[in-house]
């Protein structure tokens, strides 16, 4: 049976073993360790996907890609991008560099696999249907009833559609025809999004990414969409062609993932990942910010006294109190047990102090279910370039513990 072949370009030994090892089952891997390396190997050898760091020596991914789209061999290969850089301007330059998707690292395992399948299965796809529009009418009905496809013009107006698609949307296909693609906005995408989508696909690039769309019930799914230009065999532009693969078990996978069962909030491990990104958007653009952690004041007292289940019951309450009460721009995670821990981005100490007081009062105010009043004890702690996460989360410990030294129901700040 044909296996696809995947070529991993990485500087780093650790994840060219991590990628390897997770995808190695389903594929045939090859790795390069330097973008010359892995511009001399495609010279000679055809690969079905290329998974490629942008941050190398010497030689940078987009320095690398831009070398590959040289290649007789290669230049149409599909390239996913890994990077640890998910700010705007990066994205946008991966996509302007001819990359059809990126993948976040640190990466999880599941979502490396669902996003390398999805990419096979939709090239595979792409080539199905445009063998099937030129030379097998069978083919093609079976495609319009499996596939989920519209094409538009230059304006996003619709002028075609499967009928898987309308199935998935809910509407006739008379009725969706002359309409634009804006009436499945669901009003949850930052307008960002469509904005770095419109400037891809109008350079003629390939454009990928996911969304959340309203079909015509009213109900919404998560979906990757890849649209590409749509072009005539006398190589005029029509307009373009979009492909729609459900992810919602995808997008439910990565919230069970990061969520706090008891809680409803994001959990330790979303909460790992983010202060990463933090961390480098800090470095990078010399931006404050601080992190504040909550422990409610002798919790083990409720369990005790009430039982787990009237614990488990405050402990919800707390959470839904907190959220209600942090900034917009904030997050907050359940750290574990009765601890909290609250991400504040442009934001030193001393503000971060002033959110943590007002929380501590409004939590003391607060008359709780069954138990009636509970204080809780803060600490605050502010990144500084000398740090590494473990370095902060060990310094706002430390503020905690001298809060709840101190007597608890207080708010104490890191000093060095």
């Amino acid at each position: 049976m044909y296996k696809p072949t995947i070529f991993i370009v990485d500087d780093e030994p650790l994840n060219l073993k991590l990628s390897a090892e997770c995808l190695s089952q389903y594929y045939v891997i090859h790795l390069a360790r330097s973008g010359q390396d892995a511009v001399t190997y495609l010279e000679q050898n055809r690969v079905d996907i290329i998974l490629l760091d942008i941050m190398m020596p010497e030689m940078d991914g987009f320095e690398t890609a831009d070398k590959i789209r040289n290649i007789p061999l290669n230049a149409q290969t599909p390239i996913i991008y890994l990077t640890a850089d998910n700010s705007v301007e990066t994205i946008e330059k991966a996509f302007d560099s001819g990359a059809i998707d990126y993948i976040l690292k640190p990466f999880r395992k599941k979502e490396l696999l669902v996003r390398v399948k999805n990419r096979i299965e939709t090239e595979k796809l792409k080539i199905t249907l445009y063998s099937a529009m030129e030379r097998n009418e069978h083919l093609l009905d079976i495609v319009n009833h499996h596939v989920a496809f519209i094409k538009t013009d230059t304006g996003g107006n619709i002028t075609e559609a499967s009928s898987c698609f309308c199935d998935i949307f809910h509407v006739t296909k008379n009725k969706l025809i002359g309409q634009n693609m804006n009436i499945f906005k669901s009003g949850r995408t930052p307008s960002y999004v469509y904005e770095l989508l419109w400037k891809t696909i109008t350079s003629g690039q390939t454009h990928i990414h996911e969304i959340e769309d309203r079909n015509f019930a009213g109900e919404t799914n998560w979906f990757e969409v890849t649209i590409s230009s749509d072009i005539s065999k006398d190589n005029c532009m029509l307009g373009y062609i979009a492909f729609y693969t459900n992810i919602d078990e995808k997008i439910q996978y990565q919230h069970d993932a990061h969520t706090d069962h008891l809680t409803g909030l994001n959990n330790r491990s979303k909460f790992e990942k983010e202060i990463k990104k933090e961390i480098y958007r800090a470095e990078r653009y010399k931006k404050d910010f601080s992190i504040i952690m909550v422990d409610i004041d002798h919790f083990k007292d409720v369990n005790d006294n009430f039982g787990h289940e009237v614990g488990d019951s405050v402990l919800k309450e707390f959470a839904v109190l907190l959220a209600q009460n942090i900034r917009h721009s904030d997050m907050i995670s359940r750290w574990g047990g009765e601890e909290f821990i609250i991400l504040c981005p442009n934001t030193d100490s001393q503000s971060a102090a002033v959110l943590a007081e007002k929380l501590r009062v409004t939590i003391e105010k607060f008359v709780f279910k069954i138990i009636g009043h509970k204080t809780a004890s803060f600490g605050v702690a502010q990144f500084s370039k000398e740090n590494d996460a473990k370095k902060l989360f060990l310094e706002v410990d430390q503020a905690l513990y001298e809060a709840k030294k101190q007597g608890r129901n207080r708010v104490i700040s890191w000093n060095k």
